[in-house]
């Protein structure tokens, strides 16, 4: 029997084992242009079933508190894209958007879990109402996996297809959440409960009203406060603890009105993240953005490794505590229909559902052509917000067992049996096929449908130093004229001369590679005109025919066409001499 200090010691190496073991995944899919959760959800996965291999009654195999987890995951993740959306790129696209937040998640909802409601009448586990909530856990779009996927594949889509995506990932996230949390699972759990009849449905709709409502107003009054706080905060040691506390703050605020059933901390995280990111235009004090920015994004890495390894660890662990049959892995085995079920779910969501509902909603928009819709769509990668909704969800489900009592406990945990890990089955399925169909491909749509915003690497460095030097000489007059010390002076003057090697080694490279190429189309060039000149004389010599002959030269001639205007470009987009710096 494990003692409860050595128990809590292999906790701490566990989690420390997890970070360290995600942290190198992430770098090794980033490397090879892999979704990074899709290898950490079956890391985790693995683990899970050694460890039950090795001994399935150690207390490490019953994960506790993976919803609260889950919830900080939420919160952290939703702060973090509110932090980084950007208000004046969000007006090239608010009415998409917005609807896209709404009606889109709702159609997504309604359409996906109908359709599994008819699925599911075909086989032998019937799950009801429930088809609903897995609609709702599944309508949200990840922002971290989809633009992770964008920028592996280094592409830039067009400046206001990025504002439709970013804008719509933040804000459907939070929508979802309020949507699963006060309206599916409520309804679920009557269901489940046999308590249907004493639903309020006036009091739900209030509910979702409410945590909307309320959501925002928590938002704001938060980031006035933090906003007040982190310039008096001094070091940038203060400033980070503030900020990565923020986002628990806002959320757990915001499910205090759980008293009340309101649950707006989703919406409170995301809206406090805006009012911070954009504070000049809220009226509040400018904050340290890249400062804020940096440790955000550190903190959300943290907990999407530790959400996703957990997910596929899970699927290893018995969802109701004593019964081994709803290890969602050993009922996917026990029932091979669900395996075909979470496909066509997946198929459903990402193929008919999703669509749907952005064609739906961006019907008025005339300037959204064709491509432009069905890229929308197709981007709408699932990752960790539908994780940490599938966790909240069950466990919310399981947890009302205890607030019952002998017969009517019974049948709950009865009913509850087959439903509980065919949420966590199915969802964890269309997560699989999502990060691989969807992550693997969404960057080749983007190119193939021509919606990528070009690109100048060299022309955006060159713009970079240029501000940098000029920040120099700024530096420069200021300590000359005596108003910055020396001390202050030789700081910054270090840094942004630092700053302006960098720029100017990374430059350096980028015009090799681009002289490199020059070369070799270059050369290209020069074995295709070889060729054309021995065609002629061979046509001259009357060796080939007349035929022959206009076919090969106009081939070629094309080719060098080609290969001309692209040392013509390469050459327009070299504004650097390597001399010159």
């Amino acid at each position: 029997m494990m003692q409860s200090g050595e128990l809590s010691t292999s906790i701490l190496v566990l989690i420390a084992g997890i970070l360290i073991i995600g942290v190198a995944i992430a770098k090794i899919a980033e490397r090879y242009k892999v979704p990074h959760p899709l290898p950490l959800v079956i890391t985790g996965l693995i683990m899970g079933r050694v460890l039950v291999f090795l001994n399935p009654d150690s207390p490490l195999v019953q994960i506790a508190g993976f919803d609260f987890i889950a919830q900080l995951t939420l919160a952290t993740v939703l702060f973090y894209a509110g932090l980084t959306l950007n208000l004046r790129d969000l007006r090239l696209s608010i009415t998409n958007v917005m609807l896209l937040a709404t009606i889109g998640v709702l159609a997504t909802s309604l359409i996906g879990g109908f359709a599994l409601q008819v699925s599911t009448a075909a086989i032998a586990i019937p799950i009801g109402v429930a088809a609903f909530l897995i609609g709702a856990i599944l309508s949200p779009t990840d922002p971290a996996a989809l633009f992770s996927v964008l920028e592996t594949g280094g592409v830039r889509v067009k400046r206001k297809l990025f504002s439709i995506l970013e804008g719509e990932a933040v804000f459907n996230d939070a929508t979802s959440v309020i949507l699963v949390i006060t309206v599916f699972e409520p309804i679920v759990i009557a269901t489940l409960a046999n308590t249907v009849g004493s639903t309020n449905w006036g009091l739900i709709l209030g509910e979702f009203i409410a945590s909307m409502g309320l959501g925002v107003i928590i938002g704001y009054i938060v980031a006035r406060t933090v906003g007040w706080a982190i310039p008096k905060a001094g070091d940038d040691t203060n400033v980070s603890i503030l900020t990565a506390t923020t986002p628990f703050l806002a959320y757990g605020l915001g499910e205090l009105f759980t008293i009340f059933y309101i649950h707006p901390g989703a919406l409170a995280a995301v809206f406090t993240g805006i009012f911070m990111a954009n504070a000049r235009r809220m009226g509040i004090q400018p904050l340290p953005q890249r400062s804020m920015r940096r440790v955000m994004k550190n903190v959300s890495f943290f907990f999407e490794i530790v959400v996703f390894i957990l997910l596929g660890y899970t699927l290893s662990v018995p969802l109701i505590e004593g019964d081994r049959s709803t290890e969602t892995i050993a009922f996917i085995l026990a029932n091979p229909a669900i395996m075909i079920l979470g496909l066509i779910m997946a198929i459903l969501v990402i193929l008919v559902a999703r669509p749907i509902s952005v064609f739906l909603v961006t019907a008025g928009d005339r300037a959204m052509g064709l491509r432009e819709r069905f890229f929308v769509s197709w981007a709408g990668v699932k990752g960790v917000a539908s994780a940490a909704l599938a966790a909240i969800a069950v466990t919310v489900i399981i947890q009302k067992t205890y607030e019952l009592e002998g017969v009517a406990q019974v049948a709950y945990l009865n009913a509850i049996r087959n439903v509980v890990p065919t949420i966590y089955a199915i969802v964890f399925i269309v997560l699989l096929v999502s990060l691989i169909v969807q992550g693997l491909t969404t960057s080749f749509f983007a190119n193939f449908l021509g919606l990528i915003e070009e690109k100048d690497e060299a022309k955006e460095i060159t713009v970079h130093r240029e501000a940098t030097r000029q920040a120099l000489l700024q530096l420069v007059d200021q300590y000359t004229e005596g108003k910055i010390d020396a001390e202050m002076y030789s700081k910054f003057k270090a840094e942004l001369e630092e700053e302006i090697f960098n720029l100017e080694a990374e430059l350096r490279r980028i015009v090799s590679i681009r002289r490199r190429r020059i070369k070799e189309l270059g050369i290209n060039e020069m074995i295709f005109r070889k060729k054309l000149e021995v065609y002629e004389k061979e046509y001259e010599s009357g060796k080939i025919s007349d035929a022959v002959y206009q076919d090969l030269k106009t081939q070629l001639e094309a080719e060098i066409e080609e290969i001309t205007n692209r040392i013509q470009r390469h050459e327009s987009r070299i504004k650097f001499e390597p001399d010159q710096t």
